[in-house]
């Protein structure tokens, strides 16, 4: 049912969306991404996904969900502060709905944010934890200044919703999150030090090829789509009912090779599976249960020796294989607490054997702790938020030292094997826009006026433009995508100004007449999707013009940016870029030294350019 829903009715939704979410973010479009048929089909799917029993998390398209209702909020909120009658016609005549995609963007931009990190702290009851996870997911460089107090509050009030909603009902947050609630042993000893060092370097290792184990099954089944386009869709559905069964399967099989172990005193809750009553099978404890409960297990302090080392290290192998295996299918699924889960249980698996071996005095629960740290941190190629959502999630703060020592030396290991994480691979091979914080080194010797898009003739205005000249502009750039800015220049050669497509169409509908006297439609910000709403009739209709004839101009100096920022042709392109990496600018216009307009450099431009170079530029 997941997969149909994901397949016929919401594409977007096959994956955990961290990379879409990070693009929009970063200051990019990303059309057709945060809309109420995602919300659905998202929120549907990702309980489907978990339910099933794939080894996936929920965090990742938890924090998607945020951002999609904190984006649809937004939307019925700021639709009517962002839009403008003009008058392009003259007194007593028709006017044009104008709507600012700019101040939009950035009020849906920042909403975003707050969701995001809404979502983050509710999964693991951490409201710092949540704050910090979207500063690090921005990035510096995206992260408003006002954000940080507006996320600080976000995070509080969605603490005391969850908790007065469960209270409401009954429950109890102990059932949802990962936290400690009780004093546990887990203090942890200088000598181990070097076991601390050793686990989170293996674990940096580890990580950095489950990342490209990811990447190669997710590009090895785009391949084999590409073969098959015909039954593409059925082979989806029916690879993904196989491999839930082989989930099913494979771990009810490795679980059956544990033996029953008597109850302890630590009051846990482990599986019985195949075990009398009394007894729990412990391999069953950590794969045939959800991802947070088996987490809790391995964080625990009190459950010292009730889960042997061998059963950890064969549900490590199992839940790994199972969860680099499943990367390229139609599932909704995040890593976050997959990547958690598996470190856990590598660090478990050591400090329970160097503890059976008398090497180590610390408790395993603490390794467990440590080697979640280090495998995460690996994968998001996060530090400050993994930091402190593990030491949130077990509720003890002397262990502080150890985790950053560990997510220190992980990302060490992980950055000499990997360039980038498992999201920003991601961004790279799906070919998302996505603008990096410093300019890359290809563009040290580049100038402005070599990273100017391509622009026909046609879509170069005047001031006031004819209703035939708007129309040829649009026509002759509707193939283009990525134009959506178009230069106003004057009869000097100078650039006045910068409109964007969605201004000119609604002035040519105005000027077209069509859509009846003085009649006002809903402004496109009321669309499931402002970015990719069409109109119900062709915009380039020009028969029925109402107050001005075709040879009349339609002001364009009325509705364009007069503004815009002006770059010298010579300007080297490294203090171009922060520009647009830093001051989220969308457009820019390049003069020669003598103000004469040269050309227009716009945000995706930049990042083909910064991407794939001069040569092989392409659109993103």
């Amino acid at each position: 049912m997941g997969v149909c829903l994901i397949l016929f009715v919401a594409p977007n939704c096959g994956s955990s969306g961290l990379p879409e979410n990070k693009c929009y973010l970063n200051g990019s479009d990303v059309p057709g991404f945060f809309t109420r048929r995602t919300l659905r089909v998202r929120v549907l799917t990702t309980i489907l996904a978990n339910a099933a029993g794939f080894p996936v998390g929920r965090e990742g398209p938890t924090v998607v969900i945020g951002s999609n209702v904190a984006y649809l909020i937004s939307q019925a909120l700021a639709g009517p502060y962002v839009q403008e009658w003009v008058d392009l016609t003259g007194p007593g005549a028709q006017n044009a709905l104008m709507f600012d995609t700019e101040r939009f963007a950035s009020a849906t931009r920042i909403a975003c944010g707050v969701g995001g990190a809404c979502g983050m702290a509710m999964i693991f009851n951490a409201p710092f934890g949540g704050l910090l996870y979207m500063f690090e997911e921005i990035t510096s460089v995206s992260w408003p200044l006002e954000l940080t107090f507006r996320v600080f509050i976000a995070t509080l009030c969605c603490a005391f919703v969850s908790y007065g909603l469960l209270n409401l009902y009954g429950s109890d947050i102990k059932e949802f999150v990962i936290y400690a609630f009780f004093h546990q042993k887990r203090d942890w000893e200088w000598t181990d030090m070097p076991a601390f060092i050793a686990v989170a370097a293996l674990l940096g290792v580890l990580t950095s090829y489950h990342t490209r184990g990811m990447l190669a099954f997710a590009a090895a089944r785009q391949r084999m789509a590409a073969k098959i386009k015909k039954w593409k869709s059925t082979a989806k559905i029916l690879e993904t009912v196989f491999y839930c069964s082989l989930c099913a399967l494979l771990s009810a099989l490795v679980s059956l090779l544990a033996d029953c172990v008597e109850e302890g005193t630590s009051g846990l809750q482990y599986v019985a599976f195949n075990c009398p009553e009394g007894t729990y099978n412990p391999i069953a404890s950590l794969l045939v249960n959800t991802s947070h409960s088996s987490v809790k297990l391995l964080f625990s302090g009190n459950n010292v020796g009730e889960i042997h080392w061998g059963s950890s290290l064969l549900a490590f192998a199992t839940y790994f294989s199972l969860n680099v295996g499943l990367t390229g299918l139609p599932v909704p699924g995040g890593a976050f607490t997959a990547t958690m889960l598996l470190g856990g249980l590598f660090g478990r698996a050591v400090g329970a054997l160097g503890k059976e071996l008398g090497l180590l005095r610390t408790a395993s629960g603490v390794y467990g702790v440590v080697g979640s740290a280090a495998m995460l941190c690996g994968f998001k190629q996060m530090t400050l938020a993994v930091v402190l959502i593990v030491v949130e999630c077990v509720n003890d703060l002397a262990l502080a030292p150890v985790v950053m020592l560990s997510v220190a030396v992980s990302m060490l290991v992980n950055w000499s094997i990997n360039e980038r994480g498992h999201d920003e691979e991601q961004i790279e091979r799906k070919n998302l826009p996505f603008l990096e914080g410093e300019a890359p080194e290809k563009l040290d010797d580049v100038q402005a006026l070599s990273l100017c898009d391509p622009l026909c003739p046609e879509a170069v205005l005047p001031p006031e433009a004819s209703v035939e000249k708007i129309r040829k502009a649009l026509a002759a750039t509707q193939e283009r995508g990525a134009v959506v800015d178009y230069p106003i220049v004057d009869d000097s050669g100078s650039c006045v100004g910068i409109v964007t497509r969605s201004k000119l169409e609604a002035a040519l509908q105005v000027a077209s007449g069509e859509d009846g006297l003085n009649a006002r439609r809903p402004s496109r910000a009321f669309e499931p999707n402002p970015f990719q709403a069409k109109d119900d009739k062709p915009i380039y209709k020009v028969d029925s013009l109402i107050g001005m004839s075709k040879k009349e101009a339609v002001p364009l100096d009325r509705i364009m940016d007069p503004t815009p920022f002006m770059i010298v042709e010579d300007m080297p392109a490294p203090r171009l870029y922060a520009l647009f990496a830093k001051a989220g600018e969308r457009c820019a216009c390049v003069t020669s030294r003598d103000g004469r307009f040269r050309g227009l450099i716009s945000r995706l431009g930049l990042i083909s350019a910064a991407r794939h170079g001069l040569e092989g530029a392409s659109s993103v």
